[in-house]
């Protein structure tokens, strides 16, 4: 999976695209939700290499990250970076549920 196909695939989520709704709405039009890469090098973890990437809300002055991710080059699978720590797709959002962000 190549770095673009890895940000289109984040994209598709559809927490991604709530939020990305939110901050265009919110903000009038003036600022826009991103993915990002956080480093260009791969990560890896486990034995198994991941492309990092951020969801972030881009502000004239600065990006801010709403949330990272890794998105496996091998086979696409998505883990979200939250403070270090690692967790499956499913379990963020059973623990974090991150679709309430675009309630704010």
């Amino acid at each position: 999976m190549t770095r673009d196909q890895a940000v289109a695939r984040l994209m598709a989520l559809p927490e991604l695209q709530a939020w990305a709704r939110h901050i265009e709405t919110a903000s009038g039009g003036a600022v826009r939700g991103a993915v990002v890469p956080f480093d260009p090098a791969p990560r890896t973890v486990d034995g198994r290499q991941y492309h990092q990437l951020s969801f972030v809300e881009n502000r004239p002055e600065a990006a801010v990250t709403w949330q990272s991710f890794l998105v496996g080059v091998a086979d696409g699978e998505i883990l979200v970076d939250d403070d270090e720590n690692l967790l499956p797709l499913a379990r963020w959002r059973t623990e974090q549920r991150p679709m309430e962000r675009a309630a704010r």
